[in-house]
């Protein structure tokens, strides 16, 4: 087997922390092909045992074809043929597939470099690092607070506010903990807020970190077809706006003192690690108040989860017709609707 000599760009996060926001914008550099989240370390990866040898070429062809047919994948605006996939591919590999698949997207872009963007990413960085050796890993941090409000606003699952802050808080320490395995050359961090604030000095040092001239159309990723069609996805939409600050720091205005306090419980000193300042703010609820929270959105089956959202929706209609309102409730940590 041959070294690997490619430099793709891996984007980690926990989700809703901007990673969306930075994948287009790194999309909008000239050299860099940074195409929808692929999820095959998530859908695949753990399963390679499946499909035995990949030296024999049926079991290879079926590795691609199952690639293909994630929603992911499916999902992105090429839609490459199994022949396309193995004539493209060195040698007959699952990091030689995912490779291929992502060169496929930057041919079709015109650029020579590739990336990913995957939140679920965060728990194979080592991985990746032994298939790619000369990748590079650049993880956005966003305050935990923030993260679990958006995360329990979105369609995403779960949706309670004591969940969603314990997500951010497993994935970002995944994070750290593989950074730790990693030299500067191949780790960076780059902090939602002040991208946000003052985008272009983050994204020249970032570009210099990851070897690249910077270009200013990634300060307008906004006006690109990659962030229009990505856009039209209603959990994306926000994208489509220029970089802004509207979405920093949303817990002081969002979320009851209480409620800031109850999350700081869980998180304070994964925030205070990265230099997130707490509020202080008391917490009353009990032990067995925050197991409710966890227990409500984690064990369950397909048919439950269906009817949680087809609830959710009922709930929003009666918010929307008057029934009743945010202020009536002391706590959102149930989520919004």
């Amino acid at each position: 087997m041959t070294e690997n000599t490619e430099r793709p760009v891996f984007v980690v996060s926990s989700p809703r922390s901007g990673s969306t926001l930075l994948r287009l914008i790194l999309d909008a550099h000239p050299r860099l092909a940074v195409p929808p989240p692929a999820w095959l370390t998530h859908f695949i990866y753990p399963y390679l045992f499946s499909y035995g040898d990949l030296s024999n070429e049926a079991n290879l062809a079926e590795l691609i074809e199952d690639s293909l047919a994630t929603p992911t994948i499916r999902a992105w605006p090429i839609s490459p043929t199994q022949e396309e996939v193995r004539d493209e591919m060195q040698e007959p590999t699952f990091a030689e597939m995912y490779a291929a698949l992502h060169r496929l997207y930057a041919k079709s872009e015109g650029k020579e470099r590739w990336g990913e963007k995957t939140p679920r990413v965060c728990f194979y960085m080592e991985d990746l690092k032994s298939m790619y050796p000369g990748a590079q890993f650049v993880h956005i941090i966003r305050d935990g607070r923030d993260v679990a409000i958006d995360i329990a606003d979105s369609a995403l699952w779960p949706n309670n506010l004591y969940a969603t802050a314990g997500v951010w808080r497993d994935f970002v320490r995944t994070v750290n903990d593989s950074a730790k395995q990693l030299g500067p050359e191949s780790f960076c961090a780059v902090r939602y807020e002040e991208l946000c604030a003052d985008p272009e000095p983050v994204l020249v040092k970032l570009c210099e970190f990851l070897g690249e001239d910077f270009s200013p159309a990634m300060l307008a990723h906004q006006e690109t077809p990659s962030t229009k069609q990505w856009a039209e996805t209603p959990i994306h939409a926000k994208t489509a706006r220029p970089i802004t600050t509207d979405f920093v720091e949303m817990y002081k205005h969002r979320l009851p003192e209480a409620d800031v306090g109850v999350i700081e419980s869980l998180i304070g000193e994964t925030l205070g690690e990265f230099g997130y300042a707490l509020t202080g703010a008391p917490d009353d609820l009990s032990t067995r108040e925050k197991r409710q929270l966890i227990e409500n959105d984690t064990i369950t089956n397909i048919a439950s989860i269906e009817y949680k959202r087809w609830h959710g929706g009922k709930r929003k209609e009666r918010l929307e017709r008057g029934v009743w309102k945010q202020e009536d409730r002391d706590s959102l940590l149930w989520g919004f609707h």
